[in-house]
């Protein structure tokens, strides 16, 4: 009795052959390849016109007096001058100016992160009467435009002495950074699962330990995109600023900038107030550069979880 090889042998699968790829004008994300050409022009074109009074900026700090009052604009400086920014560096303002903004955006973001961050751990982590509407009027208050409190904000800052200071502007600062840290880093601690806490207390951390160890890394995103709009607000603020050191005589940039543009003796010098503009913007658009990424990171992930 002989046996059937070809029917006992075991048959070795056969190499599949490779699928041929669908032709089809459709990419992976579901847009054709036309549709993504015109959103690219659109977004060249959308970035050129936003880009474009940058553009014009910068290329007036370089631009001689006889450029700047010809009666036909030029894209393109004849010759290079220095000239606009010898002008801003020698007025004895601006500098002073350029300090009290610093010290003052530090102290608001630093005060107004630390005392946002805790509150809002309070609101995230722990249960509490009033919660919810503690959490509303966060919200509400950023609503309120801030030239509307400021009659009631000079009156309880001049009641208190702390009108004429850099350390009363900070305090009024935090009318606006800290309801904003506060709604903002809410959506990200609520996303941390409360379990991580208990993992880490049951391994020997006490709350303080899970607090640094768990909770203050997992939220290092959202303190970082807090902290970067805080500083553009605090940085670019003009008139909380004004109203209370009014009466010492001391400038933010912001203030300098304003009059200095104002002044009579000023008011036509183009290059000069240009060089001003730019010089004030400069901090805020390398900080918003070299963070890009992580404010990108973070504004996405308080979308997502949020």
């Amino acid at each position: 009795m002989t046996t059937d090889v070809s029917t006992t042998a075991p048959k070795t699968p056969l190499p599949l052959a490779p699928a041929k790829r669908k032709k089809s004008k459709e990419t992976e994300v579901g847009r054709s390849g036309a549709m993504t050409w015109v959103w690219n022009t659109v977004a060249l074109v959308v970035a050129v016109v936003m880009a474009f009074p940058i553009y014009w900026m910068i290329i007036t700090t370089f631009k001689t007096n006889r450029d700047l009052i010809s009666k036909d604009p030029t894209f393109w400086p004849s010759s290079f001058s220095l000239d606009s920014y010898r002008t801003i560096f020698d007025d004895d303002q601006f500098l002073p100016s350029l300090g009290h903004t610093l010290v003052l955006t530090l102290g608001a973001v630093v005060l107004g992160v630390a005392v946002g961050f805790l509150a809002a751990v309070g609101v995230a982590r722990f249960n509490f009467r009033g919660r919810n509407f503690f959490i509303v009027t966060m919200l509400v208050v950023q609503m309120v435009p801030l030239l509307a409190i400021i009659i009631p904000l000079f009156v309880v800052m001049n009641s208190l002495n702390m009108t004429g200071g850099l350390f009363g502007v900070i305090l009024a600062y935090l009318v606006f950074t800290v309801p904003y840290v506060i709604w903002t880093l809410r959506s990200f601690i609520v996303n941390i699962p409360a379990e991580l806490d208990e993992a880490a207390m049951v391994d020997g951390c006490t709350q303080w330990g899970a607090f640094f160890r768990v909770i203050l890394p997992l939220t290092l995103p959202g303190l970082i995109t807090t902290s970067v709009y805080s500083w553009i607000q605090a940085w670019n603020e003009f008139i909380v600023a004004k109203t209370l050191l009014g009466t010492s005589g001391m400038n933010t940039s912001m203030t300098w900038l304003t009059f200095y543009s104002t002044t009579p003796t000023r008011g036509a010098d183009y290059g000069a107030q240009m060089a001003g503009g730019l010089l004030v913007s400069l901090p805020v658009i390398i900080l918003f550069v070299f963070f890009q990424k992580k404010v990108s990171a973070g504004l996405t992930a308080g979308a997502v979880k949020g």
